[in-house]
């Protein structure tokens, strides 16, 4: 059985993945109780159900006893990814204000802004090895991409990449950062601001800079060998993030460049998303 297990918090798009997952005909159920996991499981296994997609969050009856029962589904060999989705509070408070709906933990908090510190605490008593993805600045056709590619990937381990501008944020779903604004800046020289990394003329400014090189092998050769270790314990799922001031010409070349090492590594899905290239 493939079985994706979603998380997170409410209003960070938890509804918006659950319909992905249909989309690609996966059975999806929303807001189980979590003691009701190991049944379900076994009756949808009986009814030779294969592709299965499972919401547990906050909201849900014996939300206390989730580890314990990820804990005995690893026990019975039961294979699963767990997804974690997340936002700022930002953008949580803006997203509830806009829409004009309920926190459903509001009815136990004194405000909105308690209701989302209450609703974060879930993070607290799940397993190191979850897939987190922060959908501050996400598009929704980001989010489909991001978890279509879950769904089809058939590597060892997936590595997604993001490039963007440390001035509209550093993104919270990242496992890596890699800072490249001590490359120099192409913005500065006028035949070059306006392009970006995906650019020929730009990618070659880049390729004849020595020390752009150095930084790309030596950022390859530490992500490298941190994803060996991290395929032995057993991680499916990691995010590195490279930020220049802009996210426009440093962050999206780097992070094309290790993209290409990185593909040539057969155990490695590696994916890619330039957050701020046209922003």
């Amino acid at each position: 059985m493939k079985l994706f297990i979603i998380t997170g918090l409410s209003g960070a798009g938890k509804t918006n993945a659950l319909r992905i997952f249909e989309d690609n005909n996966f059975y999806c159920i929303d807001n189980l109780p979590a003691t009701l996991l190991k049944n379900v499981l076994d009756e949808l296994s009986t009814n030779n159900v294969n592709s299965v997609a499972i919401s547990i969050d906050s909201r849900s009856i014996n939300i206390d006893k989730l580890p314990d029962i990820l804990t005995s589904l690893n026990s019975n060999k039961i294979d699963f990814h767990l997804i974690y989705l997340s936002a700022s509070k930002e953008q949580l408070v803006s997203r509830f204000s806009e829409s004009r709906r309920k926190h459903p933990l509001i009815k136990t908090s004194q405000s909105l802004a308690q209701a989302i510190e209450n609703d974060q605490k879930i993070i607290n008593i799940l397993p190191d090895n979850f897939i987190h993805i922060c959908t501050d600045n996400m598009t929704l056709n980001h989010l489909n991409i991001k978890i279509s590619e879950l769904i089809h990937q058939k590597t060892d381990l997936h590595l997604h990449l993001i490039s963007f501008a440390f001035k509209k944020g550093v993104p919270l779903d990242v496992d890596f950062l890699f800072d490249v604004r001590e490359l120099p800046n192409p913005y500065y020289d006028e035949s070059l601001k306006d392009l970006n990394g995906l650019d020929e003329k730009l990618k070659m400014y880049f390729l004849e800079m020595t020390e752009s090189q150095v930084f790309i092998n030596d950022t390859f050769v530490y992500l490298e060998k941190r994803l060996e270790n991290l395929m032995k314990s057993e991680r499916k799922y990691i995010a590195a993030g490279f930020g220049c001031t802009g996210g426009k010409h440093r962050s999206v070349y780097v992070a094309n460049e290790v993209l290409n090492l990185t593909q040539k590594n057969k155990l490695i899905k590696s994916t890619i998303y330039h957050r701020d290239v046209h922003a």
